[in-house]
């Protein structure tokens, strides 16, 4: 008799890689003087929403310019603003389906801002954005492990596949915190945007759940409680730790977290404070890596059996090292000298280059340093400068092949600044992380005749009557569903952002698993 082993796997239905370009305007806000000269620009893509058609990804995303200038006016001041310009991207994936699970990266490759003929406050964007896409679909199958009885195996294989422990689980989590703002900035009199973005710091696997220690780190921009309503952004960050239910997890399986943010508010409440609500969507997949050892892979007779492919990611190994960054460089010129250093901190890390060699992976990037610092002159105005810090490394990761796929993840440690005279001495501890992985295609040989998977049971949506307070967001994380959920059953509601006191609307039922 033959021997089998039921996995539930991951299958890669197709992945491809696109250029998009970018097209928009951003504008000088009100309160800012016009611009002379660029120093500098950096542009983030995040996505926004993310929707599966047959054989096509639409990736719907917002790029995010921050860009520093010498302003149009006397002095030269140098100040900084932000805009950002939404973009729709369409990758054609051959395979997909609505239902399956997708992976997106965003890359921005080249970034232009061109002065509108029309406005001086305004300039035109063009940007070149690289988007990546992988389509994956979860399917269990019965995978024949050894040769039946009066047959022979012309070809055998060794398969690790990383077998998933149930379901992917989601869970809606709301960050909070009531924060001053810093003694160097003015008092806030109106919030007039802020954007929020997180990243997962730590996870660990327990038996039933899996802890997750994230960072919600926000960006707000406001106008002053002064008469001249001046306009001025701060950050500050939101540390978490939650947990999300996977019944069979067990300690030392592997984990990977996905983490996205919803919805984000941030209100002024008791001068100096403000208060910020983020809800987050967690995802988490849950796995053990299983090796199967001699794997009938070609069979002398194949009747009785389907042989299927198996298009599956696999990790080959991860490695960790420490960066030391140390620079001296002076003030720029349109900058007044240091007389007192406030605070420091990492504004920016970015990873521009990754190169895989047998055993090792090569990367470099960049850190930017935002130094906060009271001014020598007479006024002793406070003042904050940047300094890019580059990096070139190597990670070592067993098993490594220059055809692989690596992910780098690099966070900040340690950072200190010193003035030395008319100089800036700064210093940086960065921990860099690459995990590498490969896509394998192993034949396998499943059973014909196997009873099919039970379908779900349908499971009704309720009623929910809307009380003072509530938000599509904040009911959507009490319910354990998304916004986007609620709202393809409740065609009547026509913008997300407005609901009614008393109104009655359907809650559809969270995802299992």
């Amino acid at each position: 008799m033959a021997g089998t082993e039921r996995l539930k796997v991951n299958l890669v239905q197709g992945e491809n890689r696109v250029q998009t370009v970018v097209r928009g305007q951003i504008e000088v806000p009100q309160a800012k003087p016009e611009i002379e000269k660029i120093l500098s620009k950096d542009a983030k893509a995040r996505t926004r929403n993310v929707s599966i058609v047959p054989d096509k990804v639409i990736v719907d995303g917002t790029l995010s310019l921050q860009v520093t200038y010498v302003a149009f006016k006397p002095d030269q001041s140098v100040h900084s603003m932000e805009g950002d310009v939404n973009f729709t991207a369409f990758v054609d994936v051959e395979g997909a389906m609505p239902g399956m699970d997708a992976v997106v990266e965003l890359t921005v490759e080249d970034v232009s801002l061109t002065p509108s003929k029309r406005d001086p406050l305004k300039f035109d964007v063009a940007a070149v954005l690289s988007t990546f896409v992988k389509v994956t679909e979860l399917d269990e199958l019965e995978i024949l492990t050894s040769v039946p009885e009066g047959n022979e195996a012309l070809e055998t294989q060794d398969i690790a596949v990383e077998h998933m422990i149930g379901d992917k689980a989601a869970k809606q989590v709301i960050v909070s915190d009531q924060f001053e703002v810093p003694e160097e900035k003015p008092d806030v009199e109106k919030v007039l945007a802020s954007k929020a973005e997180v990243e997962i710091t730590g996870t660990k696997v327990l038996a039933g759940k899996v802890i997750v220690d994230g960072e919600v780190r926000l960006q707000i921009l406001y106008s002053a409680m002064d008469p001249r309503q001046t306009v001025h952004d701060l950050h500050h960050t939101i540390k978490f730790s939650d947990f999300v239910e996977v019944p069979e997890a067990q300690p030392g399986m592997n984990v990977q977290v996905r983490a996205e943010v919803e919805d984000a508010d941030v209100q002024p409440v008791i001068d100096p404070k403000l208060t910020a609500d983020a809800v987050i969507k967690l995802t988490v997949f849950v796995s053990e890596t299983r090796t199967l050892k001699d794997v009938p892979t070609k069979l002398k007779n194949e009747e009785g059996f389907e042989k299927r492919r198996l298009k599956v990611d696999r990790e080959i190994g991860t490695g960790v090292t420490q960066v030391v960054l140390r620079e001296t460089a002076a003030v720029p010129e349109e900058k007044p000298d240091i007389a007192k250093v406030i605070e420091t901190m990492v504004d920016k890390t970015e990873v521009t280059e990754t190169n895989i060699l047998k055993g090792k992976v090569l990367i470099r990037g960049y850190t930017d340093v935002e130094v906060v610092y009271v001014s020598t002159k007479p006024a002793q105005d406070v003042h904050a400068l940047h300094q890019r810090l580059n990096f070139r490394t190597f990670v070592p990761v067993a098993g490594a092949e220059p055809d692989m796929d690596v992910k780098v993840s690099v966070e900040p440690e340690f950072v200190s600044v010193d003035q030395l005279g008319a100089d800036v001495h700064t210093e940086a501890v960065l921990r860099v992380k690459a995990t590498v992985t490969e896509i394998t295609q192993p034949n396998v040989y499943v059973p014909t005749g196997a009873a099919p998977t039970a379908a779900p049971t349908p499971c009704p949506p309720t009623d929910y009557v809307v009380k003072a307070g509530d938000t599509l967001s904040k009911i959507a994380a009490a319910h354990g569903v998304s916004v986007q959920a609620i709202l393809d059953i409740n065609p009547q509601i026509t913008n997300p952002d407005v609901i009614d006191v008393g109104q009655v609307i359907k809650i559809p039922c969270p995802a299992k698993g």
